[in-house]
């Protein structure tokens, strides 16, 4: 059954006549008279007669009306619909992204977007970024820490790289490190020191290990806590040392006091943005990335 014939049977119905009905959706009469004979053969039984110069419908033509204008209403609403995607004033968001991202890096993006477009709804989940990579086909946007194998992911997604953010050592307020090193800490604290770790997932504590294994360190791992704030906490009792992205602690630092790990330059992790390609990008999508890269 062709959807067309269908939305034209709805318009002989209602004007009663093939000629306007052909005058209204600016065909010619043998067209219009053309596609209700194909539906009405497609059908099997006659869906109208003609009375008095007008079309009547029959008992068949009557119950069939019922879901043709069901097609119809439903195509107005689809066309509404992506007249306002065109405007980026609706639709919908899906975000995954890790766990510091989505704490620290985006909310005020996603408030941006939603301040600019009233209409748009966000949805958020996290994850690390294994996790992320796994089931990115489920999300608009992807928001994950470290270098990502393209071909680890589905044919029709993108890396952008985004931003760069330096890992730090997170140490109480006068723990004798932050007294004897004043810039910079040397690798081997996470040797003779006890080391709030992060989640083996975490991106953050992949990026150290990376950084301690090139060095020949082994670090012993005798407490690990899930988030940036449980590694804040755990830091502020006085359970360890512990590290972090340095944007976790840009508004959340009372008791706390970091330090560079290994150089001057630090310890720096890229964060990424996996999207759809270019061609297959949502309107929205496309505002919510020229957003971060602003």
């Amino acid at each position: 059954m062709n959807p067309n014939h269908l939305l034209t049977f709805t318009v002989v119905a209602r004007l009663k006549s093939i000629t306007k009905t052909a005058e209204f959706l600016h065909l010619g009469q043998p067209a219009v008279s053309g596609q209700l004979k194909l539906l009405q053969d497609f059908v099997g039984e006659p869906l109208y007669l003609r009375k008095a110069h007008q079309i009547e419908l029959t008992a068949a033509g009557e119950g069939l009306l019922q879901f043709a204008l069901r097609v119809e209403k439903e195509l107005n609403s689809a066309a509404k619909y992506v007249q306002s995607l065109k405007q980026v004033n609706a639709g919908r968001l899906r975000i995954v992204s890790t766990m510091t991202v989505g704490s620290y890096y985006l909310p005020h993006l996603v408030v941006k977007l939603q301040t600019n477009n009233p209409g748009v709804q966000v949805s958020m989940e996290t994850g690390d970024t294994d996790e992320i990579i796994e089931k990115i086909s489920d999300f608009d946007l992807g928001f994950v820490e470290g270098l990502v194998d393209v071909n680890d992911l589905p044919s029709n997604y993108e890396v952008i790289p985004w931003q760069n953010d330096e890992i730090v050592l997170i140490l109480p307020a006068g723990h004798k490190l932050a007294e004897r090193y004043p810039v910079t800490v040397p690798l081997d604290v996470f040797t003779k020191h006890q080391v709030i770790w992060r989640e083996p997932g975490s991106g953050a504590r992949k990026a150290v290990e990376i950084e301690l294994l090139e060095a020949g360190i082994i670090a012993p791992v005798s407490i690990e806590v899930t988030g940036v704030s449980a590694v804040k906490e755990a830091v502020r009792a006085g359970l360890g040392i512990g590290f972090s992205s340095s944007q976790a602690l840009r508004n959340e630092r009372e008791g706390l006091v970091a330090r560079s790990i290994n150089s001057e330059d630090g310890l720096i992790w890229h964060l990424n943005i996996i999207a759809p390609k270019q061609a297959i990008r949502s309107r929205v999508a496309k505002e919510f990335i020229q957003l971060c890269q602003a």
